[in-house]
């Protein structure tokens, strides 16, 4: 009895690396222009009315822990990957979980449907799981 492990090829893997990364700068560029446009007088043009039965008075506060909980730890986790630092699992995960629970607190809030919250959603889980695909064939690789 024959028993095969798959060992990821380097070059797959520096692929999976790009593309996660290029999830990642995705999900950062819109956290910082949505975090940013909402700063800004909600300059992108949010319903006020989204805001009624919430702890929020204006969209400032909103748009701050945009960039808090999301912009920020997608840039770092974009650079972290793309550097092959050290620490770029953790970031990943870090990021896309963070990704995640923006969108689930968002359903929680504010309780209304916006068309990019499943995107986003999507975004994140596809954060975690090219993370996890990237550093899991990383380290057959360096086991093999």
């Amino acid at each position: 009895m024959s028993s095969k492990t798959a060992v990821a090829v380097p070059g797959s893997v520096r692929v999976v690396r790009w593309v996660l990364v290029g999830v990642q700068a995705f999900a950062a560029v819109g956290a910082w222009y949505g975090g940013i446009g909402l700063i800004a007088d909600n300059s992108i043009g949010m319903l006020p009315e989204w805001l009624q039965g919430t702890p929020f008075a204006s969209w400032t506060w909103p748009g701050i822990f945009l960039l808090i909980v999301v912009a920020v730890p997608m840039t770092v986790a974009a650079v972290a990957e793309a550097t092959r630092a050290g620490r770029a699992y953790p970031a990943s995960l870090l990021a896309g979980a963070a990704l995640i629970g923006w969108i689930v607190a968002q359903w929680v809030i504010f309780q209304r449907y916006f068309f990019l919250q499943p995107l986003m959603f999507t975004t994140g889980v596809l954060v975690l799981g090219l993370a996890w695909w990237t550093h899991r064939a990383a380290g057959a690789r360096a086991v093999a």
